[in-house]
């Protein structure tokens, strides 16, 4: 199969590889196990927390003002990110001192019930970028979990809003609110639900889901916005967090170290979610010149050690997503300075391409292409790999900051900006190719450096 790249003003042309195309199969396929199995959307980072999931039949091209608009509307200030549940999509916003959840209706944008509660800000917060929310809601069962960043800690009725628990845990466990708000968002095992805390002595802690009851508390580890992601090794379940200069994995059952490593304190301010790698590494990317780093876990006699593969400097993910294909990275690298689409190589840990043109963004993938969305509200669609990015669409869909990763479930991509939400039908009966978009300038004229 043979694809065409335009890069530097000079069209090329490569053989798509079989190991490339054999990896996409393999992670559709994996995704499609679990999704079968889960609500469509239930959590931060889908279905897998890896921002990927199985999709077909999305368009390859958009109109020039962007894919087909299914509803729009204001929701209130915040960064949380929207999780999809059959015909209902649950996100958190901001109603002066309140913090509100929500039920909206995913094919009319309606609003289905609306829980609000009182959350004032704390005298030391810093909120010069809105006082959230900024964490997810996490759905398991007919609850639904939420975290507002003032560290209240609530259990709802998904049908209808009603609190059955909940805890204050900056007045309980001295949880710590980061300064701008907390961020990190819970995580399901069996029966219980897991946060981070950030508190003197309890860095995580987990809840019983039924009523709200701790299980138990680990040790201390100092509070951090990334959120906490699950996988197997060597038969046995690992927590993998990432908090301040901590990068380690507890026994999700107990709250008990299974290994832990310290990295350097550039890393110290890291907020891009862990990236498992199957079967036994994972990723982790800080911004603020702390770079990407992979681990190798390795079990021997009952215990695990984590060894540093690599440490790359130049690809570094503040507030956006990573997303794997292969033997492939991608995210947007980028801090206070300029900001770049990257790929960096897992094997070796070298860059191989860095693409300008876009602001800080979060990137998603399905049906062999990336949907990317930037800070300034710039939607694109595109194809890479690791020989390079083309832009196959791209607009500009929303005003304000846009801080959050969108949704994708089918064909529909929800999304959001700090004041507002709105669906997308990204198929390709809805784009139909008489309304496509021109060819996009960043596919065809703007730089890709190595």
């Amino acid at each position: 199969m043979q694809r065409t790249q335009v890069r530097n003003r000079r069209t090329r042309t490569w053989p798509t590889s079989s190991t490339h195309a054999a990896a996409i199969v393999c992670l559709l396929a994996s995704c499609s196990i679990v999704e079968t199995a889960l609500a469509q959307w239930p959590q931060w980072g889908g279905p897998r927390r890896d921002f990927s999931c199985q999709a077909t039949d999305l368009a390859d091209r958009w109109p020039a003002d962007g894919p087909h608009k299914v509803w729009s509307r204001e929701i209130g200030g915040g960064h949380s990110a929207i999780i999809v549940d059959g015909a209902t999509l649950y996100t958190m916003c901001r109603r002066e001192n309140q913090d509100a959840v929500l039920a909206i209706d995913t094919n009319t944008g309606r609003t289905i019930w609306e829980t609000r509660y009182d959350a004032p800000t704390k005298p030391d917060m810093q909120l010069d970028f809105g006082c959230g929310p900024h964490a997810t809601p996490l759905l398991a069962g007919d609850r639904l979990f939420t975290i507002g960043a003032m560290v209240q800690f609530r259990c709802l009725d998904k049908k209808t809003g009603k609190t059955l628990w909940s805890h204050d845990l900056i007045d309980e466990m001295g949880a710590s609110h980061l300064g701008r708000g907390y961020g990190a968002s819970p995580i399901a095992y069996k029966d219980l639900v897991i946060i981070n805390i950030g508190s003197r002595d309890t860095g995580i802690a987990a809840f019983k889901q039924d009523t709200g009851e701790m299980a138990w508390k680990s040790g201390p580890f100092r509070g951090g916005y990334p959120s906490p992601v699950l996988t197997t090794i060597n038969g046995e379940d690992h927590l993998i967090i990432a908090l301040a200069g901590a990068r380690a994995a507890l026994d999700p059952a107990t709250g008990e170290v299974r290994w832990k490593v310290t990295v350097d304190r550039q890393s110290a301010g890291i907020m891009c979610t862990p990236l498992w790698i199957a079967p036994d590494k994972v990723f982790f990317s800080a911004a603020y010149g702390g770079g990407s780093r992979l681990f190798k876990i390795t079990a021997k006699d009952g215990q695990y050690t984590a060894d540093e593969l690599w440490h790359c400097r130049k690809m570094k993910i503040m507030h956006g997503t990573a997303a794997r294909v292969g033997d492939v990275v991608f995210g947007s690298s980028g801090d206070f300075g300029p900001t770049f689409l990257s790929a960096v190589n897992l094997e070796t840990g070298k860059i191989l391409w860095r693409k300008r043109g876009f602001g800080k963004a979060n990137l998603l993938y399905a049906d062999g292409k990336f949907i990317i969305l930037d800070e300034k509200g710039e939607l694109a669609l595109a194809k890479a790999d690791a020989e390079g990015i083309e832009v196959l669409s791209q607009a500009k869909v929303l005003e304000q900051r846009s801080w959050t990763v969108p949704t994708l479930v089918g064909p529909r991509l929800y999304l959001r900006d700090y004041q507002t939400i709105m669906a997308l039908d990204l198929s390709e009966a809805a784009n139909r190719p008489s309304a496509a978009a021109a060819p996009s300038p960043l596919s065809s004229g703007q730089e890709v450096t190595r």
